[in-house]
């Protein structure tokens, strides 16, 4: 229960942390989780113009994941992954730590003619730890505040049932009070 709350507010904030960055989109998901990726610059509804292309970094080539609305089965090994929605948004399911990178979205009026408007470039960040991140600490915040709960109640209970402390003869003495006890 706590863990689900703790992983919502994480993709609060992580959809709070989602933002625009110069003409580059930014967008950050959690491995397992699936993620929309924006087109902007929709020309067709139908998504027959559009082109969806992937770069995970700069030393790796450029990979053509949608071609005119289709995905390309034989270009990639995540095809299974993707799906293009009725705006034409690239949908990433069980994200992985490997779909990082930046995606280009283009628009064309025909197959054979120029690209049409700006590109939209979507940059996919992915954190992969957030169980080890999440579950470590409030495993040990959760240990805490039972172990300070338990002493608390030990203390309590230990106080309520000890009888009063006798004074010592000595301190007695030195008080100056007599201490007389009746017996009957």
């Amino acid at each position: 229960m706590v863990k689900m709350a703790v992983l919502g507010l994480l993709g609060s904030l992580l959809y709070l942390l989602t933002g625009v960055s110069g003409e580059t989109l930014s967008m950050f998901s959690i491995v397992g989780d699936d993620v929309s990726l924006p087109c902007n610059n929709v020309v067709n509804p139908d998504c027959s113009s559009t082109i969806w292309t992937y770069n995970r970094d700069a030393s790796t080539g450029t990979i053509e994941e949608v071609a005119y609305g289709k995905i390309k089965v034989e270009m990639t090994e995540r095809a299974d992954r993707l799906s293009l929605g009725s705006d034409c948004s690239l949908h990433v399911s069980d994200v992985r730590a490997e779909d990082a990178g930046l995606y280009t979205c283009r628009q064309f009026l025909t197959e054979t003619g120029p690209p049409q408007g700006e590109d939209a470039h979507v940059l996919l960040s992915v954190l992969t730890s957030t169980s080890n991140v999440v579950k470590l600490p409030i495993s040990h915040i959760m240990l805490f505040v039972t172990l300070t709960i338990m002493a608390a109640i030990v203390t309590i209970h230990t106080r309520r049932n000890r009888p009063p402390k006798a004074l010592p003869q000595q301190a007695e003495e030195a008080s100056g009070i007599e201490v007389h006890v009746l017996e009957e």
